[in-house]
């Protein structure tokens, strides 16, 4: 069947516009991290656990969260989430004390809980398996290009008028993605503007519309191996790109000695550059494999190693001679770590049991953000213990090669049945 009507990316772009907000929220706290830390006298240690507190609260939050969007849905629970991110931002703006500023961030935590998950089985819900890759990468590339954009626009609104006006404009770009939440989505089944054709192109094609759990089902797909495998797998890339997300302007400004607005303008190139690459490989590539008869399972095994390998190259950032030699380092990492993310984020949407997709993801994401939150806090006290950044770099090459493994052990060369007929969806006339 030819594709018929374009409504299913003005949905892909609504879903990538709330990861983008969501991950300019997150990086707001980075971009203040010097002028937070001079202002409570914070070292590179307690200013780990600051940096942190965002990402424990988002991690308790993700095994609920996928069980919820999977119960009601990912419409009904995204509204009430976009609504919070506001609020949080705004309290992070009129914050006190350093207390304040950690409850704000767990606030935020758990707000954004539901927004990768249910951007996975939305994905799953809207587009046939044919426009899966492309589909995931850009709501997934929404994250790479709110960094590309946010830390120069917010270095330079917090150089001009302080930290806590960054976490203002956080809350009024919050608030304007909450009126377009509300306004602009819908089930594939719910959608008034959806036309019939569309619909049944979506659908004809492998999409899962509608595709609900009951808590035993829940249940189940937390106790099959393979989830934990996957979710394990992505634990080992979730800690080092954000380890890199986290850290990055600081590591400029106290490996270099750069200032707040020229450490966010060197962190902006190498997410420039992950963003095209993830568009262009994680995203067309993939589909245009799969399109021309490449089994989806292998063809997603092969992008995922390369992208891990090159993603290695961030030890060399860590003894670079100078910020534009790290720099470069950081897009050769970056940009294989956004080559693997659609990959892995499109996982639960083919492997997954019916209905269990935002279980599946949160569980994923749960193992994640519980390595960030680690990895987060370990990269400020081996930074503070050696002096530099080069060893919590070499470590995160180390996690890297265990992702690896983890990934090939779970897309083995032999096709599994579900392949082969995701593969027949896929080329269906």
């Amino acid at each position: 069947m030819k594709p018929s009507g374009r409504y299913r990316w003005a949905i892909g772009g609504l879903l990538a516009g709330g990861i983008f907000v969501n991950f300019v929220d997150r990086i707001a706290l980075s971009v203040a991290s010097s002028p937070i830390a001079a202002e409570f006298d914070l070292d590179l240690q307690q200013l780990g656990i600051v940096l942190a507190a965002f990402t424990w609260s988002y991690c308790l939050a993700q095994l609920p969260a996928g069980a919820l969007v999977d119960i009601f849905g990912v419409s009904r629970l995204t509204r009430v989430a976009t609504a919070l991110w506001t609020v949080a931002s705004l309290l992070t703006a009129l914050a006190g004390g350093l207390g304040s500023v950690i409850a704000a961030r767990l606030l935020l935590g758990v707000a954004e809980g539901p927004s990768m998950v249910g951007a996975s089985k939305a994905t799953a819900a809207w587009f046939p398996l044919g426009e899966r890759g492309m589909a995931t990468a850009l709501f997934d590339g929404a994250t790479k290009l709110a960094h590309m954009v946010a830390f120069p626009v917010l270095a330079f609104v917090m150089s001009e008028w302080g930290w806590r006006a960054g976490f203002l404009f956080c809350a009024l770009l919050s608030l304007l993605f909450t009126v377009l939440w509300w306004c602009g989505y819908r089930d594939p089944s719910a959608h008034p503007l959806l036309a019939d054709t569309e619909r049944e192109f979506i659908l004809d094609g492998g999409a899962r519309d509608s595709d609900r759990a009951q808590l035993k089902d829940i249940r189940v797909a937390l106790c099959v191996r393979r989830n934990w495998i996957m979710a394990l797998a992505f634990a080992c890339y979730g800690y080092t790109i954000n380890v890199v997300v986290t850290w990055m302007p600081e590591f400029f400004q106290r490996q270099y000695g750069l200032r707040l607005l020229d450490s966010g303008l060197h962190s902006m190139i190498p997410w420039g550059v992950a963003t095209v690459a993830e568009l262009l490989v994680g995203g067309w590539l993939v589909d245009r494999l799969v399109s021309r008869g490449h089994d989806p399972i292998l063809v997603r095994k092969a992008v995922l190693t390369a992208g891990l390998v090159c993603g290695a190259s961030i030890g060399a950032a860590g003894t670079a001679e100078s910020a534009s030699t790290a720099v470069a380092w950081m897009c050769l990492s970056l940009s294989g770590l956004a080559i693997a993310a659609p990959v892995a984020w499109s996982l639960p949407g083919l492997l997954a049991a019916p209905g269990t997709v935002g279980a599946v993801s949160g569980l994923m994401n749960f193992a994640n953000t519980a390595a960030t939150g680690c990895g987060v806090m370990f990269t400020g006290w081996l930074a503070q213990a050696t002096g530099s950044f080069h060893a919590p770099f070499l470590f995160a090459v180390v996690v890297l090669a265990v992702g690896v493994l983890l990934y090939r052990f779970l897309l083995r060369a032999t096709p599994s049945p579900r392949s082969d007929s995701l593969s027949a969806l896929a080329h269906r006339p």
